[in-house]
């Protein structure tokens, strides 16, 4: 009886450490699976943070344009009835990781911005003609993005865009040096977004005049042969100071 009882206490312990040295390999191998989805979850969050942000950094823009182009030197407004814009650029983010997980921002610099836009001109009693105003500038500034899940993202910016303008109407040609000022809002989907833009500027632009009267040497001289700053002279026409608003809607591509 004594050697019965000995045998079953024997038995009782040894099945109590095996069940204790199942439990605790059990734990191990608990730890080893957390382990391994911890670090898994970190990669796969690291690879769509550099998917997110790092890789969609650059952005190349094709609008639609509506503008309106004010003469403030003697009145009158234009709407425009054709209208295109390109724009290519990079966004530089301020730091690494996204604020709360999902805020970033970030320095514009479009590399390349070019504007034009067309309007008919309708006067009493005179023929009809086209009026063609085009830019090509650089545009800098802040932007802020979101993102709020997943690949999508919300963002807004304000940009300075200095800007050479052209301006050619019945033969004049205006031109000069323009700043305008850039804010818009984008929708972004990996690489496609979706964004509009408001854009606004002054400048006061020189004049010349192209027609048969610029080179006509009985007006230019007093019968010697013209110099070509004889020339320029005649074809300047007054200043005019012009308002230029657009919107712009476009479509981008991010990459």
């Amino acid at each position: 009886m004594k050697k019965f009882s000995v045998c079953i206490l024997l038995a009782l312990v040894s099945t109590g450490m095996y069940a204790q040295e199942n439990q605790s390999r059990l734990d191990s191998l608990q730890q080893v699976v957390n382990a391994l989805s911890s670090r898994v979850e970190d990669t796969e969050k690291s690879e769509l943070n550099r998917a997110v942000w790092k890789g969609r950094a650059k952005y190349f823009n094709l609008g639609y344009v509506k503008q309106t182009l004010a003469d403030q030197t003697y009145g009158g407004e234009l709407t425009s009835d054709l209208g295109a814009s390109l724009s290519w650029g990079k966004t530089y983010y301020l730091h690494r990781k996204p604020l709360f997980g999902m805020l970033k921002f970030g320095l514009d610099w479009s590399w390349m911005d070019i504007n034009y836009a067309k309007f008919a001109m309708e006067e009493f009693e005179e023929e009809p003609y086209d009026i063609h105003q085009a830019e090509i500038g650089m545009q800098f500034g802040p932007s802020v993005t979101v993102n709020p899940v997943h690949h999508l993202k919300i963002g807004g910016y304000f940009r300075v865009t200095p800007s050479y303008s052209l301006l050619y109407m019945d033969e004049t040609v205006h031109h000069h040096y323009v700043t305008f000022c850039n804010a818009g809002c984008t929708l972004a989907w990996k690489v496609l977004s979706v964004g509009v833009e408001w854009r606004w500027g002054t400048a006061k632009y020189d004049g010349l005049k192209f027609d048969e009267s610029a080179f006509d040497e009985d007006d230019l001289t007093d019968g010697d042969t013209p110099s070509v700053g004889d020339v320029m002279d005649q074809m300047k026409v007054p200043d005019r100071k012009f308002k230029t608003s657009s919107v712009r809607f476009y479509l981008g591509f991010r990459f």
